[in-house]
């Protein structure tokens, strides 16, 4: 069931089960940052994704979960500029605005917990929205480049304005961060060391045989398994 959510001002496309059966804990899946730049490096007028791989996690995660798009996808936002999707991807009131969407899926579906999931830059939101909620019962990232400022130099590209997981201390709540072997884009040498800290001594940090964006849906029961979060 797909519908928009009003959070801080902002809305945001998002979805869950029509039939989800009610649970204590939500697993909420945050989409990637979709397309941010054409083919010239131009700002897009336009960041949906052309393949929604967070949507399409969230559809095969076991037990069902609900989906949560970037601010600016999906939707008609009168509020949207190329800098929400482009240099300021990661800015505060990004944050800020994805938390309270985190909010209030938990209140539609009566959870007191959740489990934040994010595939590729949506993996970085899912850790910055972690780390200022105290109800995260397990995160998990998926090819996200977690240490930013590092990913960006790596691909050289122009620094980011806004937060970087790279800052961040490291979170009590059970942690699996996967990197793809094959993944041009996030390169497990840049992110993995911001990984491991920020998951401790308990948390798992892992390189699978995968791309990125392939074929990390096909993995979700295994992904799933390796969390185990605490009940």
């Amino acid at each position: 069931m797909r519908f928009e959510v009003a959070a801080a001002g902002r809305t945001l496309a998002a979805a869950m089960p029509s039939r989800a059966r009610p649970s204590e804990t939500l697993t909420i899946v945050i989409e990637g940052d979709g397309r941010a730049h054409d083919r010239r490096g131009r700002a897009t007028t336009d960041p949906t994704p052309d393949r929604a791989v967070g949507l399409d996690l969230a559809k095969a995660w076991p037990g069902a979960a609900a989906w949560l798009g970037r601010p600016c996808q999906y939707v008609q936002d009168a509020a949207c500029k190329p800098a929400d999707w482009t240099t300021h991807r990661f800015s505060e009131e990004a944050v800020a605005t994805t938390d309270a969407a985190v909010s209030a899926l938990m209140a539609r579906a009566g959870a007191r917990r959740v489990v934040l999931v994010g595939w590729s830059g949506g993996g970085v939101m899912a850790a910055l929205v972690a780390a200022r909620r105290n109800d995260v019962a397990g995160l998990v990232t998926i090819a996200a480049p977690l240490d930013v400022a590092a990913w960006t130099r790596s691909r050289r590209l122009s620094p980011l304005q806004g937060l970087d997981p790279a800052d961040l201390a490291p979170m009590p709540a059970p942690q699996l961060h996967l990197t793809g072997a094959f993944d041009p884009v996030v390169r497990p040498a840049v992110v993995k060391e911001t990984a491991r800290r920020l998951a401790g001594p308990q948390g798992q940090v892992e390189t699978w045989p995968e791309r990125h964006d392939c074929c990390w849906v096909a993995r979700v029961d295994e992904i799933a398994a390796a969390l185990s979060p605490e009940p």
